[in-house]
Order: C-alpha cells, then structure tokens, then sequence
C-alpha cells in the first residue's frame, strides 16, 4: 500500500548536532546512537554505523537529543525499513504518536532551505 506523505519532512544538515539515543529495543535495555537524516513530526529517518543490529519491525524508544541547542524529545517508533550503506545502515522510523517538534528544529529546517 503506497502512503502518501501528509506532513513536512525537514531535510537539513544544519541540525547535524541532533543524535537518536536508543535506550531500548524491542522493549529490551540497549543502547546506541544514530544520526538524525530527515525528520516529521509522524516519523525519521537515520543512520547508524555499520556492525549495529537494527531490523525491520523493531520497536525503539529513547531520546532525539541536541546538546547545543537544550532540546530533547522523547520518542517510541517502529523501523519501517534499513538499507545498508556505505555510512552504516540507513533506516526509517514511525513514531507510535505524533511528535510536537521544538520551535528551534523547525527554524533550523526554514533557515537551511
């Protein structure tokens, strides 16, 4: 089924100090950082380094996280795919509930454009 996508996805280097913190998977204690590609205020996308184990269909919770800016949102999703790259693995996540993205992320992806 091809869903077509109703909200603004915010495509920026400018936020490359925003990380995903991964306190658990699968509803078990791990952790691990990514970077934050794209993000909306329904899902994300985000990179890994290669070696890590993240496959479809895992649940993740955490933290999206910017030290310099003071920001943290909490989050829990669902990876809706990976694709392995030259930078790690690549992957999609849908939060289980919309995020309120903070004012600061959405001047970063206006400012960039």
């Amino acid at each position: 089924m091809n869903e077509s996508r109703t909200k603004t996805r915010l495509i920026s280097g400018a936020w490359e100090d925003f990380v995903v913190k991964v306190y658990s998977k699968n509803e078990a204690p791990e952790f691990f950082i990514a970077a934050v590609e794209s993000i909306t205020e329904i899902g994300m996308s985000g990179i890994i380094e290669a070696g890590a184990s993240l496959q479809e269909n895992d649940t993740l919770s955490g933290l999206i996280v910017s030290d310099q800016m003071g920001s943290t949102i909490k989050y829990e999703g669902r990876v809706l795919w990976t694709k392995e790259t030259s930078k790690g693995i690549q992957f999609g996540l849908k939060f289980s509930k919309e995020l309120l993205l903070p004012d600061v992320l959405i001047a970063l992806a206006m400012a960039a454009a």
